[in-house]
């Protein structure tokens, strides 16, 4: 199988001129072009770092202008929701993956149907079954076990990893969060979306306090940032992929690279719901990993990973510490990948180099003659490569 794009996407870089050869599903050889180019681009697929395919159903549903009444709201939307209709948003929203150039997800679930969904569109990932424990906090075991349960559904449906992870430190009690650290598997938290987080643990105040004390749930401030509150409680290493991380300072930017975790960048989601700005020029410059989440639909908007892609680069221009058109492209495919490596426990090439057998793309984006052209696109200009086909 011979590949004659007119240009190929090697390291963020839409490189002209150049052909790939395959055979057995494997790139042999790219190299300069020895027949007619034809009018498309070839990159690898992309990687959506964090998700929730099963709020698909509350595109657009929630009005709530900032994080803390958008939570309250989407809390409140999902004990209403019909649980079939939530199992046929998983299958729309893994379908919309696939046609926007998905081909690995890391997803977060809370009902087991994402595996199933996940499988039928033939999507590689991890699946995290989020353990949720604020009300039940005195006695936790019992929810525990329940997700056990939801995880088992989804990794007998899957066929891939499932691990049990918090879904954010506000939301699971101590002693459940330490179990979770034992448990030795990769995990992935939503981590310092606002500074409330901060003042929560830091100082025992602010709105999450009032939420706790409202639900007379108790609580003990920490006197550090979340994030080192998470770090003393073993849950911040080499295989957590921590989520958001908008109000991070260097000291909290430096532990994160010390421990080798990685972290999901989800910036439409930040942006709809007045999140600080991610660190995310200081985290690359600290030697840490990131990748792009399309994260749900229900506040980041449709699944379209270009739209990820543009706003990534214009919420650091915003921030005053621009990436670059091809650093993002990277973290949305090439570093993407190498992010969450170790949480896939996968030695596949994900660069289109000789040895690379990763799913591979065609970008019909016309007359893109740079990686800023090709931030243009859209879901419509996408096509998958059967690599198994012959020419």
């Amino acid at each position: 199988m011979i590949l004659r794009p007119y240009g190929i996407v090697l390291d963020g870089v839409l490189e002209l001129g150049l052909e790939i050869v395959i055979d057995g599903g494997v790139v042999r050889e790219v190299r300069p072009h020895t027949g007619v180019p034809e009018m498309y681009v070839v990159s690898p697929a992309f990687v959506n770092a964090h998700s929730h395919l099963e709020y698909r159903g509350l595109l657009d549903a929630i009005s709530a202008p900032e994080y803390g009444d958008w939570i309250r709201e989407i809390t409140r939307l999902k004990k209403e929701q019909d649980i079939g209709q939530v199992e046929r948003d998983c299958f729309l929203a893994a379908k919309e993956n696939v046609d926007t150039g998905v081909q690995i997800i890391l997803e977060h679930s809370d009902r087991p149907f994402s595996g199933a969904a996940m499988r039928a569109n033939n999507l590689q990932g991890a699946i995290f079954q989020e353990v949720i424990t604020f009300l039940e906090h005195e006695s936790p075991k019992e929810k525990v076990a329940a997700v056990e349960q939801r995880a088992a559904t989804n990794r007998a449906a899957f066929g891939g990893p499932v691990y049990l992870s918090a879904h954010a430190y506000q939301t699971v009690d101590e002693l459940t969060q330490r179990y979770l650290a034992s448990l030795a598997t990769p995990l992935s938290i939503h981590v310092a979306e606002t500074d409330a987080e901060n003042v929560f643990t830091r100082d025992g105040l602010g709105p999450i306090a009032e939420f706790y004390r409202e639900n007379h749930v108790p609580f003990e401030k920490t006197g550090k940032s979340l994030l080192q509150t998470l770090d003393d409680r073993g849950l911040v290493r080499k295989d957590t992929q921590l989520v958001h991380c908008c109000a991070m300072d260097d000291e909290d930017i430096g532990i994160v690279a010390k421990r080798n975790a990685c972290v999901a960048h989800c910036p439409r989601s930040n942006k709809r719901l007045r999140c600080p700005d991610a660190p995310i020029r200081r985290m690359l410059d600290a030697g840490i990993k990131i990748s792009l989440g399309l994260d749900s639909a229900a506040s980041s908007g449709p699944i379209d990973m270009f739209a990820e892609m543009r706003a990534a680069l214009a919420t650091s221009a915003d921030r005053g510490e621009p990436l670059t058109p091809e650093e993002v492209w990277t973290m949305a495919t090439t570093a993407g990948f190498e992010s969450v490596r170790t949480i896939l426990n996968s030695e596949k090439i994900w660069r289109i180099e000789p040895g690379c057998s990763a799913p591979l793309l065609k970008l019909h984006v016309s007359g893109a003659t740079s990686t800023e052209d090709l931030l243009a696109g859209n879901p419509s200009q996408v096509e998958q490569i059967n690599l198994q086909s012959s020419v």
